[in-house]
């Protein structure tokens, strides 16, 4: 085999692979535990290749191929990956916290002022116990709990699933931070974080997620003023605050005595 066909198959193979990899992390195991950049860094590679091999008096058939699967993927996980809804966040630095009425998984009550009350409290916000890219929000909240309870941040994380639903979730967690249920959707409009989609049809299908509208994946620290301290909302479902952020939030050298914006209460 020449250079050329060697390139061109390799492209091919390089871009089916990585496109199956990703559905089967996302529906078979479900556990997705990679950014999709890094998805889409390989697919470029591949794409890349083929074309290449192209050059070099490869098939061109063979490029063909793996460039039109190549555009395919970038064009559905675009589609696929964006959020539909709020167009921005509405809370900011110095806000109330909004007020909402919610329930852990054991049917407790838990309100806004349950969250001042364990300020500086961090709430992180997902989609739903079906969402892979959830579990890998949470995940990153873990692994990042040691410095987050060093900094004395109590950590809550919230969807509008039900106890049942979120329970699962719970477990995955452990006694790290405490899920929260049945997040009111007017909270979620409040903050600016509603993405009105829902579960993509494939989860619906495959995995019964109800249709209904769920929180952007977001991050809001509170202090015990009731005031908000760093505000994040997720432009795409794989996208993330960063944990240095969230500490500088609540860490010295910032000023908080300034008069807080009365904000939406």
């Amino acid at each position: 085999m020449d250079i050329g066909s060697a390139l061109t198959l390799s492209g091919l193979v390089l871009v089916l692979g990585t496109a199956v990899a990703y559905l089967v992390l996302l529906f078979v195991v479900h556990g997705f535990t990679y950014r999709t950049w890094i998805f889409h860094a390989v697919e470029a590679l591949g794409i890349g290749l083929a074309a290449a091999g192209w050059l070099a008096g490869g098939s061109g058939l063979v490029a063909a191929l793996a460039v039109a699967i190549g555009v395919l993927w970038f064009a559905v996980t675009w589609h696929e990956l964006r959020l539909v809804g709020s167009s921005g966040i509405r809370v900011r630095p110095g806000d109330r916290m909004p007020a909402f009425d919610a329930t852990t998984t054991g049917g407790i009550p838990f309100t806004d002022a349950d969250l001042v009350s364990q300020a500086p409290a961090l709430l992180v916000l997902y989609r739903g116990w079906w969402c892979p890219s959830s579990k890998v929000q949470l995940d990153e909240v873990l692994s990042n709990h040691a410095p987050l309870n060093a900094a004395g941040i109590a950590i809550f994380a919230g969807s509008v699933d039900s106890p049942a639903e979120s329970e699962p979730m719970q477990q995955y967690v452990g006694a790290g931070f405490t899920i929260l249920c049945d997040i009111p959707v007017s909270l979620l409009d409040t903050i600016g974080v509603r993405d009105t989609r829902g579960a993509p049809w494939y989860d619906r299908l495959l995995f019964g997620a109800a249709h209904r509208d769920i929180s952007m994946p977001a991050a809001v620290v509170v202090d015990g003023s009731g005031r908000i301290r760093y505000a994040h909302r997720s432009t795409q479902v794989d996208d993330r605050p960063k944990p240095a952020e969230i500490l500088a939030s609540v860490g010295r050298g910032i000023d908080w005595t300034r008069p807080a914006h009365p904000g939406p209460r």
